[in-house]
């Protein structure tokens, strides 16, 4: 049988039966029914009519009994109108299609209002403070405590600092009795950060676990204890163990129990979160409400203003802004706290950054700068690593340049691996690839080998990321 034959059939007999629906058949129960198309078989003598209708299941069942009633009288005209020696049998099919695709777009418009349908972007301008909500199982295990160690990573900056202190103060104010535990040699702005001064060093860490037997650790700005230095090894025998971090996961480790919420622009947002939350009670326990203090709100805006590049990098959204008001309108001295923690630097920091910027390497048309900072630069100037902590800041301010790789050597041939970004691109891959993680514009990574090798792997792994 002729396919095109049979479609202008199939067509024809659509027609005359929408037709014959709308003027001539009667029956108010086909009033709001709708031929959608209609298949004959291969000699034409049976023709499958599919129909839809509104309303519910009683409106359909009508529907069809009135279609039944009116078969005859269309089979009828359909030989009159259309010439046929014989009309085709008509066997009424219900067709769910309209009402599936109406129901599809019943799910496409709550997916839209929800916001599904947004790009990234989109969603972080929508975003605000009480989009980021501390998971219960944080709260709980907080709540639970009684003996608290909080530690930040290794080299820490002001963000994981100010977290730690922050939150410390808070889980005081619960009678908690809890221990900020970091690292020897500080950057130069963390003397005047509140609460610092009672903060105790790794090389205690070992003794004063054996002594005080804390029963639960939380790290900050830190989802794993592999990123703690030398104090992994001591870290590895709490138990229990959570994290609050704003840096994606990656690499080989599952990140603790806790809360890993890359959506928020500082480590700091999410501790003044968690503090919100405990502040009324959130745990569920005997606490007592309290106030977050002058202390903990300076602390907090410490870590945003340079986890935000002073709110230049791509992190800041409305809601760094929304605290950024909450905490000024405490009272924090939003100009004392920038100046403290941001561009300052030592002596001896200002010798070791002539060596770094000595160390400038330029690759792929200027397109990729690689920055050292050697163990021969710190002995030579007295300086120490965590000077080095904005040097990468200055890079990334280099006019043309794409990519930077900051290389700083830990020991002997291991290096830790700054990675960053101008504009659109992505340097958290490349670090996921070396066991590293952070974010698309800003990550890290260990590699091991001769500086001149592991400079030249790394220009060689960015310049395959140039567009």
């Amino acid at each position: 049988m002729d396919p095109f034959r049979t479609n202008k059939k199939n067509q024809a007999i659509l027609e005359v039966l929408s037709r014959l629906l709308q003027v001539s058949v009667k029956d108010p129960r086909v009033g709001f029914l709708t031929i959608n198309s209609v298949k004959l078989n291969r000699d034409h003598s049976v023709a499958q009519v599919f129909w839809s209708t509104l309303g519910d299941d009683d409106d359909r069942k009508a529907s069809f009994a009135g279609l039944k009633k009116a078969r005859g009288y269309m089979m009828s005209k359909l030989t009159r109108t259309l010439g046929l020696r014989a009309a085709p049998d008509l066997r009424f099919v219900y067709d769910d299609t309209v009402a599936k695709g109406l129901e599809l777009d019943n799910v496409l418009d709550d997916l839209a209002e929800k916001g599904e349908f947004k790009s990234e972007a989109e969603k972080k301008r929508e975003m605000d403070l009480e989009d980021l909500q501390p998971p219960y199982e944080l709260i709980q295990a907080i709540g639970r405590s009684v003996k608290v160690w909080i530690v930040p990573h290794f080299n820490p900056d002001p963000d994981a600092m100010g977290s730690a202190l922050a939150l410390s103060e808070a889980l005081e104010q619960m009678g908690r009795d809890v221990t900020v535990v970091s690292y020897l040699d500080p950057p130069v702005g963390f003397s005047d950060m509140p609460g610092f001064e009672k903060v105790v060093t790794n090389d205690q860490a070992e003794e004063l676990f054996s002594t005080e037997k804390p029963d639960t650790l939380i790290l900050v700005d830190c989802h794993s204890i592999n990123r703690c230095g030398p104090l992994e090894d001591t870290l590895v025998r709490f138990e229990n163990r959570w994290c609050i971090d704003h840096h994606l996961v990656s690499g080989k480790k599952a990140p603790e129990s806790g809360w890993v919420e890359a959506r928020s622009c500082s480590t700091c947002t999410l501790i003044h979160q968690v503090i919100d939350t405990l502040s009324v009670g959130g745990g569920d326990s005997d606490d007592e409400p309290f106030e977050m203090s002058l202390n903990m709100a300076t602390n907090i805006y410490a870590g945003l203003i340079n986890d935000t590049g002073s709110f230049r990098f791509s992190n800041t959204g409305p809601l760094t802004f929304e605290l950024a008001h909450t905490l000024a309108a405490m009272g924090v001295d939003t100009a004392a706290v920038s100046r403290k923690t941001m561009h300052r630097y030592r002596r001896q920091g200002v010798a070791l950054l002539q060596h770094v910027l000595a160390s400038f390497e330029y690759h792929n048309d200027d397109k990729i700068l690689i920055l050292r900072a050697t163990q021969a630069m710190l002995e030579e100037t007295g300086g120490i690593m965590p000077d080095t902590e904005s040097f990468v800041n200055i890079a990334t301010a280099v006019d043309g340049v794409k990519y930077i790789a900051f290389m700083k050597e830990r020991g002997d041939k291991e290096w830790r691996v700054s990675l960053r970004v101008r504009g659109e691109g992505d340097v958290q891959t490349i670090a996921a690839e070396h066991g590293g993680g952070g974010h698309k514009q800003a990550a890290g990574c260990t590699l091991y080998g001769e500086g001149d090798e592991v400079a030249a792997e790394l220009a060689a792994e960015l310049g395959m990321a140039l567009p």
